[in-house]
């Protein structure tokens, strides 16, 4: 860019009504597209490469799609807890049965949370007649393995869970 200023300079032509007087319009227009292209070629070899992010790929859950999730999670806890209360409320069988694994769990999310839950629970010695702490009852040998679903409504109570089906086999 120095260059071409350097060589107007030399023939006198700083002043710019004397630049006017002494060249075409013709040859302005050549000027500017000359001085344009000097100007970006200046501007794109000045600049300082850019440093981009790596891009990171990571898991996102798809709104209503099934995901597994902990077995230990709190609230998958507390759905495996309802699915048994449900279990030993509609169940014929004369002694309490209590969790003895939550195996397996997945959750849905939509405008409810829906859990797919897999247990393994146990009878206890304890009467349904009596209206023990579930906790303290002692176990015996029988075994079942039971699947939950559970759904919660986080917008009314994110604590209140509704048993929508059980089954358990041997």
């Amino acid at each position: 860019m120095g260059g071409a200023l350097g060589s107007m300079a030399l023939i006198g032509l700083t002043n710019p009504e004397t630049f006017r007087q002494h060249t075409s319009p013709a040859m302005n227009l050549y000027l500017v597209l000359l001085l344009s292209v000097l100007s970006a070629l200046h501007w794109t070899h000045g600049q300082d490469p850019v440093e981009e992010e790596a891009i990171v790929v990571q898991h996102v859950q798809p709104l209503g799609g099934w995901s597994l999730v902990s077995p230990n999670q709190k609230d998958v806890q507390d759905a495996a807890r309802k699915g048994l209360e449900n279990f030993n409320k509609k169940s014929k069988a004369k002694k309490y049965f209590k969790m003895v694994d939550v195996t397996s769990a997945k959750i849905q999310v939509s405008n409810v949370i829906n859990y797919r839950i897999k247990t393994i629970i146990g009878k206890t010695k304890c009467l349904k007649t009596e209206n023990g702490d579930l906790d303290s009852c002692e176990m015996l040998q029988k075994r079942l393995k039971c699947k939950f679903d559970v759904q919660s409504d986080p917008r009314k109570d994110p604590d209140q869970y509704e048993v929508n089906s059980m089954s358990c086999n041997k």
